[in-house]
């Protein structure tokens, strides 16, 4: 992700750019490397990058976010570099990253082939580590579908964009 992609962890709220996002909409199609900046309550505000596929009711997603259905994208960036992992990255311990640090991870899996998300990792009162909704690492072991993990310690994530900590349900035999 280029620096000026990077600049919008650190501003505060921006609006959403509806004209953007339904342009992008219009032009998409399978094939397509798409960025999409996602905003959400429970993950704050992240970056997913990837193949653009069509899913079972015909509509575009990127990783695990469709395109044409959510209220939570921000923006949708069509034209980029498909993500590749950083592999010259230094190895980081999950252990390292406490909530709201602002990070890049590479995940690569059968579905979704290669595609990144960069955010905040995202902790609650359970052993996952998340960015968006894909685990980076459980219970400090880096996830199986995880390539790469960079910490981005140049950017200043603001912070409106982190959200609190993940509640989780409680186990109903507790």
């Amino acid at each position: 992700m280029d620096e000026k992609a990077l600049d919008i962890f650190s501003a505060a709220r921006a609006r959403r750019d509806v004209g953007r996002i339904r342009e992008a909409l219009a032009e998409v199609k399978a094939g397509d490397v798409a960025r999409v900046i996602v905003r959400s309550p429970r993950y704050g505000l992240y970056a997913l990058e990837g193949t653009v596929r069509i899913g079972v009711g015909g509509q575009p997603l990127v990783g695990d976010v469709i395109l044409a259905t959510s209220s939570e994208i921000q923006r949708i960036d069509l034209g980029i570099d498909p993500p590749q992992p950083a592999l010259d990255a230094d190895v980081v311990d999950p252990s390292t990253l406490p909530h709201g640090t602002p990070v890049r991870v590479t995940f690569l899996t059968p579905t979704h082939q290669t595609f990144a998300l960069t955010g905040p990792i995202t902790a609650g009162n359970d052993r996952f580590l998340l960015v968006g909704s894909w685990i980076v690492a459980d219970d400090r072991a880096i996830a199986p579908r995880v390539q790469s993990i960079e910490r981005l310690d140049d950017v200043d994530l603001h912070e409106v964009n982190v959200p609190p900590l993940r509640s989780v349900l409680a186990d109903a035999d507790a």
